[in-house]
């Protein structure tokens, strides 16, 4: 039938390639969170530590090491001091977590968004993938690149500072763990986002799982006086297994790092198969 609309023209193709799914859907993780202005003060209140440690490290070199009285291993430039930062950050890590990854997959069920996402030509690799990248982008942003911003700034002021530790060890240490430890817990966290449509239900089952382990396993420790019964601490045990990629000692007392990293990857494995049975696509029948 022909088209006599004078406003109709004929579509041409403009040579470029569609985007990858999972990058269409990250991206519109990202920046729908970021428009919210409280999550920019979140984020700042996160990079609070990062400065008062470049101010400590800064101040070091005119009031020599006696500062590491004050901070500990915290204030070290080494390995060690900045899996120490790592730890710190743990809080911000969860609450930045706990906002913006909730809800990724718990809307979309509630709104019934499955049928639309899955009406086109996406894959579950790339749904999951792009959901994913979402939470491990806020998980870098506080913890990632306030490391290698660190770095940078430490080599820069400290004249007797390692540069090859400081500006490709270090932060290469950092840039395996975040992203092996961001894309653990972004599979859990959407894990549980996947068992339910309410993202308040979901964060209360999130903060059970961090701040409920951790508090057990504390209390448990102090009570009984037996440090194995930290293998319930979840994000514990990624900073405990991390020590065995920043060569510090172990972080929780009485776990061994291999038994952390056998419990990290069970944690991902358990995920992985409960998003596969909670994620079914659908076909869409005309």
């Amino acid at each position: 039938m022909p088209v006599y609309e004078r406003g109709y023209t004929h579509w041409q193709p403009s040579g470029r390639r569609a985007r990858p799914a999972w990058l269409v859907i990250a991206r519109r993780g990202i920046v729908e969170p970021l428009r919210r202005r409280w999550l920019f003060l979140l984020i700042l209140a996160a990079w609070v530590p990062a400065i008062f440690k470049g101010g400590i490290i800064y101040a070091k070199l005119k009031a020599g090491n006696i500062l590491d009285l004050m901070g500990g291993g915290w204030t070290s430039i080494e390995p060690e001091g900045f899996l120490r930062f790592l730890e710190g950050q743990r809080f911000f890590v969860f609450v930045l977590l706990a906002i913006t990854g909730a809800g990724l997959i718990a809307t979309d069920r509630r709104e019934n968004g499955m049928s639309l996402y899955f009406s086109r030509p996406l894959g579950l690799v790339d749904y999951i993938g792009g959901k994913a990248l979402t939470v491990v982008f806020f998980y870098c942003l506080v913890t990632l690149l306030p490391v290698c911003a660190l770095c940078v700034f430490a080599y820069l002021i400290s004249p007797g500072a390692v540069g090859a530790e400081l500006l490709l060890g270090t932060p290469l240490r950092a840039l395996v763990y975040c992203l092996l430890a961001g894309t653990s817990t972004s599979l859990v966290l959407l894990a549980f986002s996947s068992l339910g449509t309410r993202s308040i239900f979901v964060m209360v089952w999130w903060t059970l799982l961090v701040t409920g382990t951790d508090a057990v396993g504390g209390i448990a420790e102090g009570l009984l006086h037996k440090g194995g019964i930290q293998v319930v601490n979840f994000l514990g045990q990624y900073h405990n297994a991390a020590s065995l990629l920043f060569a510090s000692p172990r972080r929780l007392a009485g776990v061994s790092p291999w038994v952390s990293l056998a419990v990290v990857t069970a944690w991902t494995a358990l995920a992985l198969w409960v998003l596969r049975r909670r994620i079914r696509p659908v076909e869409v029948v005309s």
